[in-house]
């Protein structure tokens, strides 16, 4: 598959703020922060030196007081304390002896809203933001180049479809599950998504794809067309659009607002390497 790959991309990427303290943002700050987010897609702010209690604060200030989306773990003795707190996650191998990586599904392309746990009046279209921390950084990927995570605009992906291709898509939603296995007895109900939708800060359309489990409506019963279905468009989306790698520093901090970009993570030799990334999801409450 054809992919052009950028560490400069047009919009996404931009850095906040150099040499601030996410925990001593004034009030304009945090206005500007949150505009600088929906404007670009994604953003990262560097060199930051914060515990999981310390970004679980300020998500849920910046974002509001709303479902971070993660169920409490219990405290893991092997790992620093500074580490872990609820509704932080821990992705990679922060134990470093184990090499069952903590978030390798994220290495395939998707949206992490298909994660959102079923809440009453919740729609699909809801602004849900996450932001991942990078403690400790492998240098290098499996390929031997250095450790990023890759972005696609959906923005820049719609205004690139032929005008014919846009108004197709227009006309469908696509159901959409979570790629992460439900435990036994558990009821995840597929979610249904317009492929194009309007922002809701911004106004902009752009695609919605969630994952290759993707099925669209009216191919429920067709699971090969619906896979075929969602690669074809796919293609078409990275023939097209540029891929935004984020090259990680360690102390970088990563935001990303899922109704405007696809990500997918990639991958590292665990045996060689350890990675600590904090990651913290939450639904927007305080935009309109």
């Amino acid at each position: 598959m054809p992919q052009q790959t950028v560490q400069q991309h047009t919009r996404l990427g931009r850095e906040f703020l150099p040499g601030c303290n996410l925990m001593q943002l004034t009030e304009k700050q945090v206005a500007q922060f949150k505009q600088s987010l929906w404007e670009h897609g994604v953003i990262c702010v560097r060199k930051q030196h914060l515990t999981a209690p310390q970004l679980k604060e300020f998500a849920i200030a910046t974002f509001g007081d709303s479902t971070l989306g993660r169920r409490p773990k219990p405290i893991d003795p092997e790992i620093d304390l500074d580490l872990q707190s609820p509704g932080v996650s821990i992705l990679g191998n922060p134990k470093r002896h184990s090499t069952d990586i903590v978030g390798k599904l994220a290495w395939k392309w998707h949206h992490d809203k298909d994660h959102l746990p079923k809440t009453e009046g919740m729609d699909m279209n809801t602004l849900y933001v996450v932001m991942l921390y990078g403690v400790e950084i492998p240098p290098e990927g499996i390929d031997g180049k250095l450790h990023t995570t890759e972005f696609l605009d959906m923005v820049e992906a719609y205004n690139n479809l032929s005008r014919e291709h846009q108004q197709q898509l227009e006309q469908t939603s696509m159901y959409h599950l979570s790629p992460i296995t439900p435990q036994p007895g558990s009821d995840i109900p597929m979610k249904l998504h317009p492929i194009v939708s309007t922002h809701k800060v911004t106004g902009q359309k752009g695609l919605y794809l969630g994952s290759n489990t993707s099925i669209k409506v009216g191919m429920e019963e067709k699971p090969k067309e619906a896979k075929l279905f969602w690669q074809e468009l796919f293609e078409t989306v990275l023939e097209s659009t540029p891929v935004y790698a984020h090259v990680w520093q360690p102390g970088d901090i990563v935001f990303w607002d899922n109704s405007q970009v696809m990500h997918a993570g990639t991958p590292y030799d665990a045996n060689q390497y350890k990675r600590v990334a904090l990651r913290v999801g939450v639904v927007d409450n305080t935009s309109t």
